[in-house]
């Protein structure tokens, strides 16, 4: 047969395989990895656009919130000047001319007036008008709601159009309180446009538009355009999403037309309320460029993944599927191991997917470690902040009792001393002298409360802890039983502390002798107290400032807190005794009095070692006082004269002045500050005053003084009071004693008091 003849002219055509090409095989490649990609940055794109929005409504939010509280401190001002006028003691005595003068004092600028009305509404004083002219009729102007409301609480006022300024105004109001019950309203007129200022000192962001409105939605200041807007009420949809809510966020359009997200926020006190606007196009404008960004890093990529699949070969298809795994890898969280895959490129990129892969596992678990140890921070502070917190709250409530409580001990005590005086009964003098140390232990709980509230007496010097451990020594050691040792150490060139010397050794003694009490059942041990200077870095312990410390230790080898109760050592009335043995308020006054030097306290425990209570006590550079000698005694003056007993209790003011009568003075009585005045005016031949601190009538003991100061130059003033901080704090060349006192005590400053006035008179 003979073979076909064949043309060179005329080729045989390839044959083409039906299974899919290098190239095709890439392209399909690349759509499998590009078009995920793709996916991821439009989804990119979109999360940008949501991150940008939530950022820009956080920060409008922000700026809203904190805008609505400066609103509220403008009411806030004129507020407490207007609390100020409604106490004025020209309102007691119904002189209007000397409240108008005192009103137009203190009237903040020729944009604000001080009125005062009475119930009726009738305008009494208008400071904007001559105080010759408030007899004619004034302009009306609104009444405050809920006119009988009975609190010192402001009310404020809708805009409004003042007839006298013919421009939009609000009004504040306040109630003038007497007895109990509302006499009359003393209110500000303000003109609106001051408001203004909100937004002059805040710089809001370009585009940006911030409103302030009333409860009724009309404007009062705005950040531009307020001329034209201030009155003007907000949009029908704003005003109902003003009226459902206190804070959100609104679509809507502003008075000038621009479409905006507005956020806004209701203020606490003035019931107005900030709108802040943005722009729509702003919050569009950053998901615009990243899509555009996006679209041109996908087409570069389709490009060139085009170009990539017309060049390169099968070669490369097996490097490309390990680089894909390895990719996969590092998105789950694996370790990436490199391989030789015959190209560079691709090696290269290995190497650095395995760096990376490492990078992220170390950086992972540096993560965990740097959460782990935040959280245990703020746990510590948390626990730190908490007592804290219990403490004040504590010293609140005892400090609120304080006065009363202790004119109670008073009232008993002045009746005890003077039934002893009067009893002839050895048993009845038994029964009173056991009725006086119940007395004496009830003063002392009192004062160890009140001590967590700040509110204990105290005299801070700065002393040099050597020498106050010499003076502890015999105090410890004797509050410690047989078998037990105490060992001092102040240290070596500690530093000098400002404290108060006699609550640092009652704080050390507490220590002691809880550690005495926790190694009980060990037949004996150490007490080691310790001192020595410590350098504390800020955050390095929660509560306590960086700086320079002195730290005082006393260390146990007793039996150990658990972990689990370490935490709540310091609570007052927690104790890990039986019942009856302690009042868990040892450890707490340990705390208070660290806290209350300007430092803290730290416990550190471990079961079956023992326990560590360190005070950290700020260091002084500060010389230490040095101890004078006791100066020669001198004769005991004698008690007589004609004293003014000035006290608002009853009981205490009978039972004192029975007293004082039998110790040998001539009592003179008044119940309060002006009763003693008037009294001080009428008779010259008093001596000295004893006056209480704490009064009702609007004048305190230091008031008195001040007032005896003016009208009777020199005669001496004893002040006395069951709060202590009050005393503390009194700088007065006045004698000051706590309650609940010895009869004798006070006999005994009368009696030097007025010696001593007659010795320099």
């Amino acid at each position: 047969m003979q073979a076909p003849a064949t043309d060179s002219a005329f080729p045989m055509a390839p044959l083409r395989s039906r299974s899919p090409s290098v190239r095709r095989r890439l392209m399909l490649l690349t759509l499998g990895v590009l078009l995920p990609t793709s996916g991821i940055s439009l989804f990119a794109a979109y999360t940008i656009h949501v991150e940008a929005r939530k950022s820009l409504t956080s920060a409008a939010s922000e700026t809203a919130r904190a805008l609505s509280l400066v609103a509220d401190r403008e009411v806030a001002y004129r507020a407490g000047v207007l609390k100020t006028l409604a106490v004025s003691p020209a309102l007691d005595r119904e002189d209007l001319r000397a409240f108008y003068e005192q009103a137009r004092a203190v009237s903040p600028g020729a944009d604000n007036a001080v009125m005062l009305t009475d119930l009726s509404g009738r305008t009494l004083i208008n400071t904007r008008a001559p105080f010759s002219l408030l007899s004619v009729p004034q302009a009306p102007v609104p009444a405050p709601p809920d006119l009988g409301r009975i609190d010192s609480r402001p009310i404020v006022s809708d805009l409004y159009m003042s007839p006298v300024t013919r421009q939009q105004s609000f009004l504040v109001w306040i109630p003038v309180m007497r007895d109990g019950q509302v006499r009359m309203h003393v209110s500000m007129a303000s003109v609106a446009s001051q408001l203004q200022r909100i937004f002059d000192q805040q710089q809001l962001p370009a585009g940006w538009t911030g409103t302030l409105v009333d409860a009724k939605g009309r404007v009062l200041a705005r950040s531009a355009d307020a001329d034209k807007m201030i009155g003007r009420s907000a949009t029908p949809d704003m005003l109902e999403r003003l009226r459902l809510d206190t804070r959100g966020v609104h679509e809507t359009v502003t008075l000038d037309g621009t479409k905006v997200f507005t956020v806004f926020s209701r203020a606490p006190d003035s019931g107005w309320s900030v709108l802040i606007g943005v722009p729509r196009d702003e919050l569009s404008r950053p998901a615009l460029e990243a899509l555009r960004t996006m679209l041109l890093i996908s087409a570069a990529m389709w490009g060139l993944a085009a170009l990539a699949a017309v060049w390169l070969g099968r070669s490369i298809e097996g490097p490309v599927a390990l680089l894909q795994s390895d990719a996969e890898a590092l998105g789950a969280g694996n370790v990436v191991r490199p391989k030789p895959t015959g190209l560079a490129e691709t090696d290269v990129v290995q190497q650095l997917l395995a760096t990376a892969s490492r990078e992220l596992r170390d950086n992972e678990a540096n993560l965990q470690r740097r959460v782990k140890s935040a959280v245990a921070e703020a746990e510590r502070a948390q626990r730190v902040a908490l007592a804290t917190q219990k403490l004040e709250a504590l010293g609140r409530l005892t400090g609120g009792i304080a006065h009363d409580f202790n004119n109670l001990l008073q009232t008993m005590s002045s009746g005890v001393q003077l039934a002893g005086k009067l009893a002839s009964d050895p048993r009845a003098t038994k029964a009173l002298g056991a009725c006086e140390r119940a007395i004496g232990k009830a003063v002392k709980l009192t004062r160890q409360l009140m001590s967590f509230g700040r509110a204990q007496p105290g005299h801070r010097e700065v002393v040099d802890l050597a020498r106050q451990f010499d003076g502890l020594a015999d105090l410890v050691r004797g509050a410690v039983r047989e078998g037990v040792t105490v060992e001092l150490d102040p240290g070596d060139n500690t530093s000098p502390v400002l404290l108060d010397p006699v609550q640092f050794e009652l704080a050390v003694l507490n220590l002691v002798l809880n550690a005495r009490d926790a190694m009980k059942g060990r037949g004996g041990g150490t007490i080691t107290v310790r001192a020595f200077n410590r350098r504390v870095n800020d955050n390095e312990i929660p509560g306590l400032r960086g700086g320079d410390y002195v730290a005082v230790g006393v260390t146990d080898s007793g039996h150990g807190i658990a972990s689990d109760l370490l935490p709540r050592v310091f609570e007052p009335f927690f104790t890990t005794k039986a019942v009856g043995e302690g009042t868990g308020l040892g450890l707490a006054q340990v705390y208070a009095f660290a806290v209350q030097t300007g430092g803290l306290a730290t416990v550190r425990s471990e079961m079956g070692r023992g326990t560590t209570v360190t005070l950290f006590l700020p260091a002084s550079n500060a010389v230490p006082s040095v101890a004078t000698a006791t100066p020669l005694a001198t004769p005991v003056p004698t008690r007589s004269g004609t004293v003014l007993l000035v006290e608002d209790d009853a009981l205490v003011r009978g039972l004192t002045a029975q007293a004082l009568e039998d110790c040998g003075f001539s009592i003179l009585v008044a119940s309060s500050g002006p009763d003693a005045l008037a009294i001080a005016a009428s008779r010259q031949d008093i001596d000295a005053v004893l006056s209480d601190v704490v009064m009702p009538g609007g004048m305190s003991g230091v008031d008195l003084v001040h007032a005896l100061q003016r009208q009777r130059p020199g005669l001496p003033v004893i002040l006395v009071s069951g709060y202590a901080a009050v005393l503390d704090t009194t700088d007065l060349p006045v004698r000051t004693i706590a309650k609940p006192y010895a009869i004798d005590d006070i006999a005994r400053l009368l009696a030097e008091a007025i010696a001593e006035h007659r010795r320099s008179a």
